[in-house]
């Protein structure tokens, strides 16, 4: 019997709606253009076996999807790392914690988040005012001061959408704010968004996922490159074979999406869609020491720059190893200066602001190991798409519209936690469920 529904792509998104799928007895059949499963989570073992995710990698409180799947496969969790003091480190010297101006503007922003739909931010009446409204702006007026509106610029767009406040609109802040609960659960280590790690890394758990949907359910190195559709169902073509099948999910991020050859071709709304959700820019790097030396000293390696080419730094080390890992993470137009220099240049930048951070040894590490998201090319960026200014009134509701056979999936298209790994879950369990309603078993 031949495959029912053809999924795109094998990360958390594909996985969780070929799983969905597969369990209610529809035939499934994943493509994946990598050599791998789990899309935009990647983990590097160094020789001693210190763990290194150098993509997605922690979950939180509320994200129900993953936790339940985690604990389905009996996949363990531990604690991120949490030592010492955090840091804030302002023009004029160093703070603990977020500072009290910052605060009362981040509970502006989510009484702002209350006012949104998930489901659909282009409506309710402010929608068209903030969606035209970068953070940047918003933020020059409501922010008390220069200092702290660049401290919430580059926490807010940098560190959820690794892009920079002028990039980013009002209306999709406020959004993700209200799609992850609000600003301490997306923010907070302990009880938030950064809370736990997954024991071996997140590809565990996708490596998981695909066993489950049986050996020749993932078809690995076969990028799709053209799906057709008409009344008699979709083919799916890759650079050997052709697919036949009643659906199509692409569980891929709409930008992706839309370098894909579609006949019909795409309706003009959903593929100007494509066009207005670019990935976010980010570069995360891995600064390996013999033993966490900045503990000795209070401090906990969590700290948030206002200045320089690193946004924001965490203490990265495992229960399971001895060595410390101080990682740092470079969003927007800093990724991109970033990005002009010679790898030498560099690094050298990149642990000069390290050693702002938590001292001269932070210049002198055994390892040093980099990824950019923006340089794989079936990613292209990390660590999600955000709709331009004025493109969630403009084109937002054909973000989720099935297309004929067509169904879209990808944690961009989450309503809660979009951009992380539940959102994903969420998003291919939605679209196999659009699915269900329509394939005979």
């Amino acid at each position: 019997m031949g495959t029912q529904v053809v999924v795109v792509g094998a990360g958390f998104s594909g996985l969780a709606a070929a799983l969905a799928l597969a369990r209610a007895g529809v035939r499934t059949r994943v493509l994946e253009a990598r050599d791998r499963v789990a899309g935009r989570v990647l983990t590097r073992w160094l020789a001693d076996g210190t763990q290194l995710d150098l993509g997605a990698q922690w979950v939180g409180p509320t994200q129900d999807r993953v936790n339940g799947l985690l604990a389905r496969y009996r996949i363990a969790t531990f604690p991120s790392a949490a030592h010492g003091t955090s840091a804030v480190l302002f023009p004029d010297g160093r703070h603990a914690g977020v500072p009290e101006d910052a605060g009362r503007v981040l509970a502006l922003l989510d009484a702002y988040a209350e006012r949104v739909d998930p489901a659909a931010p282009w409506t309710g009446p402010e929608a068209a005012e903030w969606d035209r409204t970068t953070l940047a702006g918003w933020l020059r007026t409501a922010a008390p001061d220069p200092a702290t509106a660049r401290y919430l610029g580059r926490l807010l767009a940098g560190g959820l959408l690794a892009a920079g406040p002028d990039e980013i609109s009002l209306l999709q802040t406020a959004f993700y704010l209200r799609s992850g609960g609000g600003s301490r659960a997306l923010l907070a280590m302990v009880g938030g968004a950064q809370q736990d790690r997954i024991v071996g890394g997140p590809p565990v758990l996708a490596e998981a996922l695909a066993a489950a949907l049986g050996p020749d359910a993932v078809r690995l190195g076969a990028p799709v490159r053209a799906i057709g559709q008409d009344d008699a169902g979709v083919v799916v073509h890759t650079d050997s074979e052709r697919v036949e099948a009643d659906a199509v999910v692409v569980a891929l991020p709409p930008t992706l999406a839309g370098r894909i050859r579609y006949d019909p071709p795409l309706p003009p709304l959903r593929d100007a869609l494509t066009q207005r959700m670019p990935m976010g820019s980010a570069i995360k790097v891995h600064a390996v020491y013999p033993e966490p030396f900045w503990r000795a000293d209070g401090r906990s390696g969590v700290a948030f720059c206002l200045a320089g080419p690193v946004t924001e730094t965490v203490d990265n080390s495992t229960p399971e190893s001895p060595r410390g890992v101080l990682t740092a993470f470079s969003y927007g137009p800093e990724a991109n200066a970033l990005r002009r220099m010679s790898p030498q240049a560099r690094q050298a930048s990149l642990l000069d602001a390290l050693a702002t951070v938590v001292g001269p040894a932070a210049g002198r590490p055994e390892e040093f190991v980099e990824y950019d998201w923006s340089a794989d090319e079936w990613t292209r960026g990390c660590f999600c798409g955000a709709p331009t200014l004025g493109s969630w009134c403009g084109y937002g509701p054909e973000l989720r519209q099935p297309v004929g056979r067509v169904h879209w999936a990808g944690t961009e298209t989450a309503t809660r936690w979009a951009g992380y790994l539940d959102g994903a879950i969420e998003a291919g369990e939605r679209a196999a469920a659009e699915i269900l309603c329509r394939v005979d078993r």
